[in-house]
């Protein structure tokens, strides 16, 4: 359902991918690319500094990712720069409500509560911690760069071992016109975990109620919310 959404004049491409956190760090190699291309990282960066080991393997992590998830495009350029730490978790759920979830909800009715469902038995939203990409440099990723609007977020639980990848790229339908809909970016389908395990406890969409507690997210948006451009 998240491959390929018709929102009318342009064409929504989601992505939820769930993975299993490698213990590989960066190679030397990789060390010193990163020292040559952003040396404050080494001090600080969103990731922490890269003199310490938790910055280098969750570096290490989310680079090895965005490789498999984007396989026809170059992410070996990305640096700890490249990536923004997100500590508001509403911000970031309301963002995938408004750009992707309610807009397959107006398709398949119901999927917005079945979506943060799957999210909430695949990781601990409240305990995890939660990195966007944003590129520093123009043209180092170039589904972010062609597109509409885009979102690519990294949900880390480090009790799990667990990454949750959820993705969005709208594209106006001419762009689209001119790979195909079925390109790579929207249809592999990558997830090591098996998922057949997670969508067999769904129970269907759920209601939230209207007082929420602290360390809960409201997981529902206005339907009169309007995708920009």
């Amino acid at each position: 359902m998240l491959k390929a959404i018709d929102a009318g004049d342009r064409i929504v491409k989601g992505r939820l991918e769930l993975f299993v956190c490698s213990r590989r760090g960066l190679s030397r190699k990789q060390q010193e690319e990163i020292q040559r291309r952003a040396p404050q990282s080494i001090e600080d960066s969103p990731l922490g500094p890269l003199t310490s080991d938790s910055a280098q393997l969750m570096l290490a992590n989310l680079t090895a990712l965005m490789t498999l998830l984007f396989v026809d495009y170059d992410c070996t350029m990305l640096t700890p720069m490249d990536f923004e730490r997100c500590p508001d978790k509403h911000t970031v759920v309301n963002t995938i409500n408004q750009s992707l979830a309610t807009v397959v909800d107006r398709v398949h009715s119901g999927f917005l509560g079945e979506f943060w469902q799957v999210v909430s038995e695949a990781i601990d939203l409240g305990g995890c911690e939660i990195y966007a990409l944003k590129p520093t440099t123009c043209g180092i990723f170039e589904p972010i760069d062609n597109s509409l609007m885009s979102f690519h977020y990294f949900f880390i639980d480090p009790y799990r071992g667990r990454i949750l990848f959820i993705g969005s790229v709208t594209k106006s339908k001419t762009s689209v016109r001119g790979r195909g809909v079925g390109d790579s970016e929207s249809e592999v389908s990558l997830s090591q975990l098996d998922t057949d395990s997670i969508g067999s406890k769904r129970s269907g969409g759920s209601s939230m109620g209207s007082g929420l507690h602290e360390g809960e997210y409201c997981f529902s948006s206005d339907d009169n919310d309007q995708m920009n451009d």
